[in-house]
């Protein structure tokens, strides 16, 4: 052991120098930041301050309204909550130390990753140079570089050197526990990465079984797999009581075998530039991926950009593959040769990553550095004639496709730059590699090429760093500006002192990281990245407010928003969005207005107003609002409501076109559901022929107008976002103020629930049902994981109003409780409990046999 650790320090000492001068370089030309904008701060940083918040503060819940409409909280935080490193952060005495403890997580993570890597490779080769520069390769690989702005799947890497270690010890019936271990924890970070953990395994298992065994028959590798098999499904199952949750849930999306069109069909276009030129494109940002090729511009894409970036050092070594010698050669170059032709098939994204994006990038990266280690560990058998050949031929690719990249226009702007910049590095890199291993005998040398290794780990950090359309993360105005508006509470706080009953929030602001507003400053609004936690509630989205994971601020939808408990707005006063006439302003706090609504639905309503799903088909969006506003929608029911003479349609299929109007104090919808969503609205009024307005507002599936003026014409066009050059039919719908008062009005007089609790998953109320039987429908979006009893009769719910939960009730007083236990939560517990005393027993008789064996090793 003190050896092992001995051999460790240079390691150690090359991560020190990596790290130290990336944060140094980093914190002073970005005056101390260091946040990616982009995933981290729309996205991760939210999740980690609200869940730290919830642990610390106001307890963990099962169910968090604060997402969306509503949704699990277990399964929505899946991959934090499994992520090892976001507990270091309870260790802060507050949230705002989140953000800025990143790169101190970060560097242990490195430190461990690289650590695990080299006890990895020592499994492998015998040299430590060997060991030293594959681990500082696999800690700073194309892979690593990506997910740098994400802790979990940082930490889901640091699993994968720690698979990789104890599925060499597994390979010799040693440290099986471990490997259970660490399948369990790769399950509960993500169901992804257990899945592409999988496919890794099978195929690194049978690679190394091959390479280490001479004769390997068809009874003995069995033997192995079996063995093996067994172990791998103990992790699993321990793993079961978060697994099988998120996996329902999970399976309930469209996120798993949206594939392309002709997967069989090779790549081509974009696609395969990038897989042609990925070994040479360290990774910058999350949006580009690739140096040469951005996957965003139209270049025939049909996957994602592959990152297996693992130094330009494996390119210059690839060749040496044809002339060393080693054991288990054929498997190895057999299994690199089939993992490189899938790249060109995008049915393999799809089989090993469930669709077909390419985060099982890394399984190139392992068989990278196993390439790499072994070639230097078999230095004296590298060939020069063809080292030298391989320099030339890489600087004259290199170059080559740089050239191209920028004559032809295959990349982006800003990755101009980085092009220039990255083949006079990567050629600097190539020809020292080729130096320092011509001459490997001499120390001297070899110090060269663990110097060459270390400067291309910081550059490829300094690359990472590019960010969009900028050469560096948030620099401190920008970083400045978010915190102000992400975590200011003031407006919340000051809503939360006036009310504590049950409610929704409306936050009027539309900048990329608003939607986890909800999350960050803690109450329950509307805007989420919703698609993958409730799809229940997808019904209510499509074609309405976004086909996308991400719901942005609407303000056209505020009669739906009114339903579903809009009492409150928020607007930053440098914001012009549409307030409707139903808000009234009640409070200015820190450049934030606060209106209050009319209606205050609360936790929803009872009606003998019904009518029958069957009237949603096929109509436009807004129509259905209309709908939702004036009845129940419920299953099983032919009853239909008029509301043509308070929705009047005023021009159908408009296309660039206008109409007479005169009519004040109300709302022109414009609808484009049906015909195409993405439409971008423009809109004039007139008097007497002179043009007193024009305005243009993007919004999914329908735009509200108002109009509280006199005007005489109004002309409409609405534009496809996606093609400027292309009009898109619309139908214009008129309602007035008064009708929308009056429906507010009979709304609030309806039977209402009263003494409202709500907990996370537990809710209580009562109402009083009157005069007959009626519908009931919650502002709680329907999902199966929901129980309602009523006087402590268990309910049958009903999905009413499309995705939320509906009951009848019969005339008199009710106490009504509400329930949410993740589907598949209580299986789940039973099987991990069951593993657990599978592991226990197993551990037990393991310390047992090893004790056993020492006492008869002693008294021999």
């Amino acid at each position: 052991m003190k050896n092992k650790l001995r051999k460790l320090i240079p390691l150690w000492g090359c991560l020190a120098v990596i790290l130290g001068v990336f944060y140094c370089y980093v914190f002073v030309v970005n005056h101390f930041t260091l946040v990616f904008w982009g995933d981290q701060t729309e996205a991760l940083i939210p999740y980690m301050v609200d869940l730290y918040t919830q642990i610390k503060e106001t307890g963990f819940t099962l169910w968090n309204h604060s997402i969306g409409l509503g949704a699990s909280n277990l399964v929505y935080y899946y991959t934090v909550l499994g992520s090892p490193s976001f507990y270091l952060n309870l260790l802060l005495p507050s949230s705002d130390w989140i953000p800025y403890f990143i790169p101190v997580i970060d560097t242990l993570r490195f430190f461990l990753i690289g650590t695990v890597a080299w006890l990895w490779l020592d499994k492998l080769v015998q040299t430590d140079r060997a060991k030293l520069v594959g681990a500082l390769i696999f800690t700073f690989s194309g892979w690593a570089m990506y997910w740098l702005h994400f802790n979990y799947f940082l930490d889901a890497y640091l699993y994968l050197a720690l698979l990789l270690y104890f599925s060499e010890e597994i390979l010799e019936n040693r440290k099986r526990i471990g490997f259970s271990l660490i399948i369990c924890l790769s399950s509960i970070i993500s169901p992804y990465i257990l899945y592409m953990f999988s496919w890794l395994l099978l195929i690194y298992m049978t690679c190394r079984v091959f390479m280490k065994y001479d004769k390997v028959t068809i009874s003995f590798f069995f033997q192995k797999f079996i063995a093996i098999f067994g172990f791998y499904l103990l992790g699993v199952a321990l793993s079961a009581f978060a697994l099988i949750p998120a996996g329902l849930m999970l399976l309930s999306t469209n996120r798993i075998g949206n594939g392309t069109e002709s997967l069989l069909t090779p790549l081509y276009g974009g696609d395969l530039i990038r897989v042609l030129t990925s070994l040479f494109s360290p990774v910058i940002n999350d949006y580009d991926y690739n140096i040469f090729s951005s996957p965003f511009l139209k270049l025939d894409n049909r996957v994602y950009t592959v990152y297996n970036y693992s130094f330009i050092l494996y390119v210059l070594l690839l060749p040496q593959l044809i002339k060393i010698k080693f054991k288990g050669k054929k498997p190895f170059a057999l299994t690199m040769g089939i993992l490189y032709a899938m790249l060109l098939f995008p049915v393999f994204y799809l089989v090993f990553n469930g669709n077909t994006s390419i985060r099982w990038s890394f399984y190139y990266i392992v068989f990278n550095i196993m390439l790499v280690a072994i070639v230097l560990d078999h230095g004296s058998q590298i060939n020069r004639k063809l080292l030298i050949a391989s320099g030339i031929s890489s600087i004259i690719i290199l170059m080559g496709i740089s050239v191209l990249s920028l004559k032809l226009g295959w990349t982006t702007d800003i990755n101009q730059g980085v092009i220039k910049r990255s083949c006079l590095v990567l050629t600097g890199c190539l020809i020292l590699y080729t130096l320092s291993l011509l001459k490997a005998k001499h120390r001297l040398w070899n110090l060269l090429l663990v110097g060459t290794v270390l400067f291309e780990a910081i550059f490829c950090l300094y690359l990472r760093i590019v960010n969009g359309n900028s050469i560096l993360v948030a620099n401190t105005e920008t970083w400045d500006a978010y915190q102000q508006k992400m975590f200011n509470t003031e407006a919340i706080d000051f809503i939360k002192s006036q009310d504590s009953s049950f409610y929704r929030i409306d936050f009027a602001d539309n900048s990329s990281y608003a939607y986890n507003y909800p999350i960050v400053k803690r109450y329950n609004g509307f805007t989420s990245y919703f698609n993958i936690y409730n799809h229940e509630t997808r019904p209510l989205y499509d074609n309405r407010s976004t086909d996308n994971w991400f719901l942005g601020f609407q303000p056209s939808k505020f009669l739906l928003k009114s339903l579903l408990g809009s009492k409150y707005m928020v607007v930053w006063e440098e914001n012009q969005y549409l307030i409707p006439h139903t808000y009234e302003l009640i409070h200015v706090v820190s450049h934030q207005k606060v209106y209050r609504n009319s209606l205050d639905m609360a936790l929803g309503y009872a009606s003998s107003q019904i009518s029958g799903i069957e009237q949603m088909q096929n109509i436009d969006k807004s129509k259905e609002d209309i709908i939702m506003l004036n009845s129940i929608v419920v299953p099983n029911t032919e009853k239909k409501i008029h509301i043509d003479d308070m929705y009047p349609l005023i021009a159908e299929s408009l296309v660039n076109s206008g109409f007479k109007w005169s009519q004040s104090d109300g709302y022109l919808f414009v609808d484009y559901s049906q015909t195409n969503p993405y439409g971008v609205v423009a809109y004039e009024f007139y008097k007497d022929g002179k043009q007193i307005k024009y305005e243009e507002n993007y919004e999914f599936g329908y735009t509200a107008i108002r109009i509280d003026q006199d005007i005489d014409e109004v002309y409409i066009y609405c534009k496809n976002f996606n093609n400027v050059n292309e009009y898109i039919p619309v139908n214009v719908y008129w309602i007035s103020d008064n009708a929308i008062n009056d429906s507010f009005q009979r709304l609030n007089s309806e039977d209402r629930f009263e003494n409202i609790s709500v907990n996370g998953e537990h809710i209580s109320a009562s109402i009083s049902i009157t005069d007959e039987n009626k519908w009931v429908a919650t502002t709680i979006p329907y999902n199966p994981g929901w129980k309602v009893w009523d006087n402590g009769k268990e309910l049958k719910v009903t999905e009413v109003n499309q995705v939320f939960i509906g009951f009848e009730l019969e005339e008199g007083e009710h106490q009504i409780k509400m329930e949410f236990t993740p589907v598949g939560m209580k299986l789940g517990l039973g099987v991990s409990g069951i593993a657990l005393l599978i592991l226990v027993a197993m551990t037990y008789k393991e310390i047992r046999t090893t004790r056993s064996c020492h006492y008869n090793k002693n008294n021999v």
